[in-house]
């Protein structure tokens, strides 16, 4: 069992950020669960373009809104709490 908070990763390497977004990782491939989960912020009018190669992505919003376009099928996705 892995049991940490946003606080504890707060300014330490899983603590990344680029234009627009910030992402604390909580649970990462090092961790051995086999999956990930990331706390990522997007600030408001930000349009990102990212490809998952290697893993599926799943979004879930607390609060704001915004939408994510599968560009492989042409379907977007309204995202909101």
């Amino acid at each position: 069992m892995i049991v940490r908070t946003v606080q504890e990763v707060l300014g330490t390497e899983r603590d990344v950020s680029g234009p627009g977004w910030r992402s604390r990782r909580l649970i990462l491939r090092d961790d051995g669960m086999g999956y990930s989960l990331h706390d990522t912020v997007v600030q408001q009018g930000t349009e990102l373009h990212l490809q998952y190669r290697e893993h599926l992505e799943t979004n879930y919003c607390v609060s704001g809104e915004g939408e994510v376009l599968d560009v492989s099928s042409g379907q977007t996705f309204a995202i909101q709490p």
